[in-house]
């Protein structure tokens, strides 16, 4: 029998490893591709370093060609690394064959079996590795229950939503009883509706089983949705790593700060290291972190600035500038001002929606006062 429960989910590991508590690492690893005949080979993947915690719902974020998926194909082992060393709960594995390797992988086409059931889908992997028949059936029927099938064992998959064919590929990797699950785009082809609420099924599934996720998706809202920490990726690098809070409300780059959600953008001057100018002249509090006289740009979330007409608005313990209402668009539970304000700056402010006291309603051609919380602005690097 195995000796893997699905109620923790864990499988044994080495105890170095789970010590450390570290389920993958990547270190200095590089993927080059051969280039068209004659020009250079093209990087895909450039010397990143990175450490996923054991039982960690962690995602590999960033557009099309940023290098998330071929990531997440060395981990497999359906690409082998360029150069760099690929850990898996302390064992190299860089080199090794995908079958070889304690993990299974979700890919967006769920790759089912037409011709079999649920039930034979599932028990397939376990089947070729000739497992007794007795632990076959308690396996599937474990996992047939995890991800909520009962009664659908015996359907075809095109008798089964997508949703519902979703559920069968998951639990065919999880009757494997991976150290790791990989999962490359598994909701891209279902429709919003469907794929929100799989979302939430997902990271539910994930910490019922509790084994360690990576999760690959172009999707911000999905990433901030289920992780528990995020890499950002582009141009094959890896550009911040941290928990969605931290992603969100501290983009380090401009690239960043524009990918994950709105926000605004302003260019400014440093004075000091708790003080930045923007064109206008206008002073703002921020811990810049650059010597003074240089040149930095400064980001705000919409939702994080509040709108106020100039005659009402003397708070000191708010930094602010003036502008003009361009444009209003009423969104439900909020709405949206665009404000040009005096220094040129185009800026997108959230407000949201209801008649609380003090808050005040614009109109395209209205002065305001923009103003935010010193510790809402955030000092970009280059």
């Amino acid at each position: 029998m195995s000796d893997v429960s699905l109620e923790t989910g864990r499988p044994p590991v080495d105890a170095t490893a789970s010590a450390t508590g570290v389920a993958v690492a990547l270190h200095g690893v590089t993927k080059r591709f051969p280039g068209p005949k004659g020009a250079e080979a093209v990087t895909a993947v450039d010397a990143i370093d990175l450490d996923i915690a054991d039982g960690e719902f962690f995602s590999l974020l960033g557009p099309s060609g940023c290098g998330k998926t071929t990531t997440l194909r060395m981990i497999a082992g359906f690409e082998y690394p360029t150069a760099g060393s690929i850990r898996i709960f302390g064992d190299e594995v860089g080199l090794l064959p995908p079958n070889r390797r304690p993990v299974n992988t979700v890919f967006q086409s769920y790759a089912l079996f037409p011709h079999l059931s649920v039930a034979q889908n599932i028990a397939f992997g376990l089947e070729m590795q000739k497992v007794d028949k007795r632990e076959v059936r308690q396996r599937v029927a474990e996992v047939i229950e995890l991800v909520q099938l009962q009664g659908r064992e015996s359907r075809r998959p095109k008798q089964l939503s997508g949703g519902q064919q979703q559920r069968v590929a998951l639990a065919r990797a999880l009757v494997n009883h991976p150290k790791v699950l990989l999962l490359d785009e598994p909701l891209g082809a279902l429709d919003l509706k469907l794929r929100q609420a799989m979302q939430l099924e997902l990271k539910q599934l994930q910490e019922r089983v509790g084994i360690t996720f990576v999760y690959v998706t172009h999707d911000q809202e999905e990433a901030l949705t289920m992780s528990d920490r995020i890499a950002v990726m582009d141009g094959g690098r890896l550009l911040q790593v941290g928990a969605p809070t931290e992603i969100y409300d501290r983009p380090r780059t401009r690239f960043v700060a524009d990918f994950i959600g709105d926000t605004n953008l302003m260019p400014a001057t440093v004075v000091d290291t708790d003080t930045v100018r923007l064109v206008d002249g206008t002073p703002v509090r921020v811990a810049s972190g650059r010597p003074e006289g240089a040149t930095c740009t400064l980001a705000i979330r919409p939702e994080q600035i509040g709108l106020r007409s100039p005659e009402h608005d003397r708070d000191p313990a708010l930094d602010a500038v003036h502008g003009r209402v361009q444009r209003v668009t009423f969104l439900g539970n909020a709405t949206s001002y665009e404000v040009v304000a005096d220094g040129d700056a185009d800026l997108h402010v959230r407000v949201r929606q209801g008649n609380a006291p003090g808050i005040e309603h614009f109109a395209v051609g209205d002065r305001v006062r923009v103003r935010w919380l010193p510790a809402s602005a955030t000092v970009l690097e280059d």
